[in-house]
């Protein structure tokens, strides 16, 4: 991997940490699950500060220094402002996101995974009603490729089986 790259990813979470920076973990389609540091981004000058919110849909350059990762550039591509504007939407996606971040590894590509997770953004953004049966179809197929399961289940079961797997229970996201 060369030291510096760009990618398109999802952001599936953000933590501050002390004075202005950040650890933002992202999801590529090359190179999967990363954790970067986004030094400086809390600045009111930030540039890059709104793009990192939860779910957004980026253009990233990452550079790799000492096999930790800094963010350099983000460019919006998406910001699926229609799944924001819906609280039961709020939900459903952050469970989602909540179970990738969990079951996958540190970067290691997953491409089936990362190109369901895209495509569970759009069908929700454009859905109104059947949330819960779209986010059952969605971890089914995502659960399948990651071998963890060779048959559909229904969602209880698959939040039974992905707790027993991460060692830990589901939130559940009221927003």
């Amino acid at each position: 991997m060369s030291r510096t790259f760009k990618t398109e990813a999802i952001v599936l979470k953000k933590r501050s940490l002390l004075n202005k920076d950040s650890i933002v973990t992202f999801f590529t389609r090359e190179y999967g699950k990363v954790r970067s540091v986004a030094k400086g981004i809390k600045k009111i000058t930030s540039r890059r500060l709104p793009h990192t919110q939860t779910a957004n849909l980026l253009n990233i350059v990452l550079y790799n220094h000492h096999d930790r990762f800094y963010l350099q550039e983000s460019h919006l591509i998406s910001g699926f402002s229609e799944i924001k504007k819906n609280r039961a939407k709020m939900n459903n996606l952050y469970i989602l996101l909540f179970i990738i971040e969990r079951l996958l590894p540190e970067n290691q590509p997953e491409i089936p995974v990362y190109n369901l997770t895209k495509h569970y953004l759009v069908d929700l953004s454009k859905k109104n009603d059947k949330l819960d049966v779209l986010l059952g179809k969605y971890i089914n197929q995502i659960v399948m490729v990651l071998g963890y399961s060779t048959e559909e289940k229904p969602l209880f079961q698959l939040f039974s089986l992905i707790e027993e797997l991460i060692h830990e229970k589901i939130p559940s996201f009221d927003i």
